[in-house]
Order: structure tokens, then sequence, then C-alpha cells
């Protein structure tokens, strides 16, 4: 069985994993159930209570694991390195505040299985915040590939 391992990693996360590990859950028991899945939690040395709900979440599911930084490596270094430890057949990168869509993944999936493409990835052409926040976050992203 083809597996797709779904690496999200988090940074002060508590209000946002359980959820997500949900919506993850159902997303492969409903649209990708001919899956096998792998979650990978990574922290990136979480000051609030995201670690606790992430130990929760992997006792409950033999699917999910965790990996705990013993600092915060930042938001490149740590997620390569999650994706370095995916096992699946392909990988997808997810942001755990849900700024991903999740049920993007399906379509992901598809398009991967064409074998047409070695990667696939969105491309944001909208968002639901202000216009100066849409603008400064494009300009810091900006910044940061120069």
């Amino acid at each position: 069985m083809t597996k797709i391992s779904v690496v999200v990693p988090t940074y002060n996360e508590e209000e946002n994993v359980e959820a997500m590990a949900n919506v993850l859950k159902e997303l492969f028991e409903k649209e990708l159930s001919g899956y096998e899945r792998e979650i990978i939690f990574i922290d990136n040395c979480s000051k609030d209570k995201t670690r606790e709900k992430i130990e929760a979440i992997c006792a409950k599911d033999k699917c999910v694991k965790a990996i705990f930084n013993i600092k915060n490596f930042g938001q490149f270094n740590s997620p390569y390195y999650g994706l370095m430890q995916a096992s699946g057949d392909c990988a997808v990168l997810l942001a755990a505040d849900f700024q991903d869509p999740p049920e993007m993944i399906p379509k992901f999936v598809k398009a991967w299985e064409t074998g047409k493409y070695n990667i696939v990835c969105g491309i944001k052409t909208s968002s639901r915040e202000s216009h100066v926040v849409y603008a400064l976050r494009t300009l810091y992203y900006k910044a940061i590939k120069k």
C-alpha cells in the first residue's frame, strides 16, 4: 500500500495540533482510504503545551509520530528535518495553523499519482487576511528569498 507522510511543523500550536490531527485522520478515512498514513509533528521547542498535546495524540494513534527539537531550529531547518524523517512514498508539508488547507492533499496526491510530477505544490492566490497583512507577509517572504 502506498504511504503518504504529512509533516506538520509546530511552535506554540497547542490550540491547533489536536484539530489538525483529527482533520488529517478524517481526511485519510474519507478521501484517502486507499493509502497508509504517517503524520509527523515536529515541534520547535514550544513554550506552551504543544508537546504534551502531541504526546497524547501519539499515544492514541500509532500513525502519528513526533519529533521534539531541543531548541528552535527555525521555520526552514525544522520542516526540512521533518521531511527527511518521513518514510512515505510521498510527503506533504502542512502548516499547523491551517494556513495550508488540508483538503488540498487529495488533489496533490492525485497530481503526483499521474507520474508527471515529482513535486506538487500549491500557490496561494487569495487570502482572508487584510490587504496590509497580506502585503507585509509577501514582502517578508520575498526578503527571505533574497
